[in-house]
């Protein structure tokens, strides 16, 4: 008899790279499969009353030729406007609410 007919460490080998091999046919499958799709943002009339959003969501649809529309510099500097603008403090004139308080204890 020249050998074992059962090698036991060289059949887990064998069963390791097939499984191996598997996982990558399988993960290769899988990021093919999954492909990011890109969907395009519909806002709805209801959501961006604001001229502003509306201005912004044009400039988004045009994309490359944005840069040379005097109208979408204008609606970009004024999102970075707001943005960046912290709101107006309370002005001093206008008391804060008062609590009522019971002053007979």
């Amino acid at each position: 008899m020249r050998g074992r007919l059962l090698n036991l460490p060289a059949v887990a080998r064998a069963l390791a790279f097939a499984l191996v091999a598997v996982a990558l046919v399988a993960a290769a499958l899988h990021f093919r499969a999954s492909a990011p799709r890109v969907q395009a943002l519909r806002v709805s009339p209801a959501t961006a009353p604001d001229p502003l959003a509306a201005e912004l969501q044009r400039c988004q649809v045009l994309a490359a030729q944005a840069k040379d529309d005097a109208g979408c510099e204008a609606a970009w500097a004024e999102s970075r406007r707001r943005f960046f603008t912290y709101p107006s403090p309370p002005s001093a004139a206008s008391p804060p609410a008062a609590s009522p308080k019971s002053s007979d204890r």
